[in-house]
């Protein structure tokens, strides 16, 4: 809770979506009766709006580089359908792309929880994804999902896949995240805000025969 959401650091514009983290002190999602932060960034998500089992899932983004922010690429089991959003009843967290600037530009985290988020909670991944942005400074970060499969991708080359029947099979729903901190809670650095989290494309496709 060091990062509120604010529909104004969420800017759409010339083809692509800026999520922009600043030092501006404000309620969660606007909301006067949500908590206060210092820190204010913004946010996408499908909920409510598109959610799909199966299938390839990709994003084109460019990472900031100011220290102490962490942005991502994840999705969640559909938190209104089948499993109520929970990561067990055959849910999981997809993430499939999220960076500790503290890394440098050229390396990022995959992960995958289920369980739960308590003393049941299990997850297996890789901080090794080692990347080269492409020429106008983007990479590009893909999930193929199938029923038991998990296969990851960067720039279009295999980095990281798992096989396992506990793979989820419930649809998820997609987010973009640019919070301050990051599982090791790196220290932001004021003077190198505002942070901006570029996307420049989502895609997702669907193979016939796992509708």
């Amino acid at each position: 809770q060091q990062t509120h959401f604010a529909k104004a650091n969420t800017v759409i514009g010339g083809g692509v979506v800026k999520l922009i983290l600043e030092k501006k002190r404000g309620r969660h999602n606007d909301d006067p009766k949500r908590f206060q932060s210092e820190y204010a960034t913004g946010f996408l998500q499908t909920r409510g709006k598109f959610t799909q089992r199966y299938g390839y899932f990709e994003a084109r983004m460019k990472l900031p580089t100011a220290p102490g922010l962490w942005p991502a690429f994840w999705m969640m089991p559909d938190r209104g359908g089948k499993g109520g959003g929970g990561t067990n009843a055959g849910g999981m967290e997809f993430d499939v792309m999220e960076h500790l600037t503290r890394y440098g530009p050229h390396r990022y985290n995959i992960a995958m929880h289920w369980d739960g988020y308590g003393k049941d909670h299990k997850s297996t991944g890789t901080d090794g994804a080692y990347v080269r942005a492409d020429k106008d400074g983007f990479v590009t970060a893909g999930l193929l999902w199938l029923p038991g499969k998990a296969v990851y991708y960067c720039n279009g080359k295999e980095v990281a896949r798992w096989t396992n029947d506990r793979i989820a099979s419930v649809p998820s729903e997609l987010m973009f995240t640019l919070p301050v901190g990051g599982w090791d809670n790196d220290a932001v650095d004021d003077a190198k805000l505002p942070g901006e989290f570029v996307i420049d494309y989502v895609r997702v496709w669907q193979r016939k025969d796992l509708k």
